[in-house]
């Protein structure tokens, strides 16, 4: 259950009624997991950074975790209010383990004997999202919107049939109807194609939940918690050959202004300078996007530009920094550009149509947007566009290759 879900006691208590409805029609075996009420984590975060931005990473998980717990719990009341036997389980509880990357901790394993023995009781289980903990008992959380990947990852250990997300939106859209005019919905979407507009900038799903999902073929199906049980909604599934070949050219357009562009010149040819760069980046958990490496000849500096996501740019600049200091390279130039996008087009039928890269690119020149970086693969296509043009960017893209929805 997604943050807007349970933003409130009503929300909550209309979750508890359809959960009963759901265990008076047979399904005695449901496991529910919770985000925290909307805005709750925004106000734990701000109330460390206002005691302590240098927080320590452990301090903070223990404090934005909390908001899960408060969830589970109200949840758990809320079902008993309507004579529906429940418990609540915080992830240290559930021995839900994770690796020690603080705030964006990855799932090691989970014990599911008291989930188990809570249905043989005839509880249903509420579980806090988001949470995890180490071999060493200490808290952990696995980044924002991290009780997706919460509920896919169970659902993966209970061996379940499906893993159904509530959010606040009907499901997964071709583009964001907020700025493109024309998107609907995607009823049916490969795991492939799913995990590229997650990653990619679609705000509907955590892309790590998508990941796992396609990992243990674990179908994910995306609905408005406030709609009939008939309502429409997305299925996230493996496709079959048949499928594949039937998919559309482009199934959505996704558009990301979370990003940034760091430029690092400066120093000399070698291939143990750049890896050793980046894995000082990857120790930190900073996840490095489109990458383009500029070198004229054997004696000329190196230029290598790269995108990450906004909120880590600081913290990129500071191990750049570092990292120069240590390796004596006095003359590394460091420069950041922030003021752009990442528009992308995704579809499985991209592998078997020809002239899509040329006709997108055609189709934004023609615009006068300017692309500045480029990505591909076989589904994909990303560029990185002024952030003034982003939107105009992603209408043009799915007017041009996005099949109208029919009547």
């Amino acid at each position: 259950m997604g943050g807007t879900s349970v933003g409130s006691v009503e929300r909550i208590g209309a979750i508890a009624e359809r959960i009963k409805d759901q265990v008076n029609g047979g399904f005695n075996k449901i496991a529910v997991v919770v985000s925290a009420m909307s805005g709750e984590t925004n106000r734990l975060v701000d109330l460390v950074r206002q005691i302590n931005p240098q927080a320590s990473a452990k301090n903070y998980d223990m404090a934005v975790s909390a908001g899960e717990q408060v969830s589970a719990a109200l949840m758990a009341a809320a079902l008993e209010r309507v004579g529906i036997k429940s418990r609540g389980f915080l992830a240290y509880q559930l021995g839900l383990k994770t690796d020690s990357l603080h705030s964006k901790a990855r799932i090691h394993s989970i014990d599911t004997a008291k989930i188990s023995d809570a249905w043989e009781e005839g509880l249903i289980p509420v579980i806090a999202g988001f949470q995890g903990v180490t071999d060493e008992m200490e808290i952990t959380t696995l980044g924002r919107g991290g009780s997706d990947t919460s509920a896919v990852a169970l659902a993966v250990a209970l061996g379940a049939g499906f893993c159904e997300i509530n959010t606040d939106v009907d499901g997964v859209f071709t583009a964001d109807p907020r700025y493109v005019e024309g998107a609907h919905l995607a009823e049916l979407m490969d795991f492939e194609v799913a995990l590229e507009m997650a990653s990619l900038g679609s705000k509907v799903l955590h892309c790590r939940c998508v990941e796992l999902g396609a990992k243990y073929n674990m179908p994910i199906v995306v609905r408005n918690t406030f709609t009939k049980n008939d309502h429409r909604r997305t299925k996230i599934m493996s496709f079959s050959e048949e499928q594949k070949l039937e998919a559309p050219v482009v199934s959505g357009i996704t558009l990301d202004r979370n990003i940034a562009r760091v430029a690092v010149s400066g120093f000399g040819y070698g291939s143990g300078i750049i890896s050793g760069m980046f894995e000082r980046i990857a120790k930190l958990g900073i996840n490095v996007d489109i990458i383009v490496h500029n070198r004229s000849n054997d004696d000329s500096p190196m230029r290598i530009g790269f995108t990450i996501a906004k909120i880590d740019t600081d913290q990129s600049v500071d191990c750049l920094k570092s990292w120069a200091k240590e390796m004596e390279l006095n003359d590394l130039a460091i420069e950041v550009e922030d003021k752009l996008a990442k528009v992308s087009a995704v579809g499985l039928g991209m592998q078997s149509h020809s002239g899509v890269a040329s006709r997108t690119f055609s189709v934004l020149a023609e615009a006068g947007i300017e692309i500045h970086m480029i990505s591909t693969s076989e589904i994909k296509i990303s560029m990185v566009v002024e952030e003034s043009y982003a939107d105009k960017a992603a209408q043009i893209l799915h007017d041009t290759f996005v099949v109208p929805k029919s009547n």
